[in-house]
């Protein structure tokens, strides 16, 4: 016997047991106690019947929409991954945000791939470094780049931050 059968007949002796105690104990409501089992039994039977058809049906396969909803519920985003996107999008709205914020982290990739593979200081060395940092990247990463004159003039767009990003990655 299925777990939904064994419950509908738990719960339907235990109406039998009530309705039959409540027409013994009372008088002139058995028209009224007779209509309540009725609906009730019926009620539990076809809850019994629903949840049976239930485990007789094959399990469907979730939907392209629930699969992308669990993997973004499961997937979870670097330490720094929102912030370096924060301020990527920051400068490329502000110069200044990218002159102060984007910037030295730049530097600092660049700094870090000289020291580690030509031995050379990004500060110290700033003509050995010249030649071996390419164009666009050097105009960000020089040592004696001012701050932009408008501070609130846009900042440099997606398109030559890659660039940028890409040669220091080749570097």
């Amino acid at each position: 016997m299925t777990y939904p059968v064994r419950r509908a007949l738990i719960i339907g002796s235990g109406l039998t047991l009530g309705a039959l105690a409540t027409l013994f104990a009372s008088s002139g409501i058995r028209a009224r106690v007779l209509d309540a089992y009725l609906v009730a039994v019926g009620g539990v039977i076809v809850l019994m019947l629903i949840r049976k058809a239930r485990t007789l049906l094959p399990d469907l396969s979730a939907s392209a929409f629930d699969a992308a909803l669990a993997e973004r519920r499961t997937r979870t985003p670097a330490a720094g991954e929102l912030g370096m996107q924060r301020e990527v999008e920051l400068s490329r709205i502000n110069a200044f945000h990218f002159h102060m914020r984007l910037r030295p982290v730049l530097r600092e990739a660049a700094a870090t791939r000289l020291r580690r593979r030509y031995g050379v200081d990004l500060d110290a060395e700033p003509l050995r470094a010249r030649e071996l940092v390419p164009a666009d990247a050097w105009e960000v990463v020089r040592p004696d780049r001012p701050p932009p004159a408008d501070r609130l003039s846009r900042g440099p767009s997606l398109a030559s931050l890659r660039t940028v990003v890409s040669e220091l990655e080749r570097l």
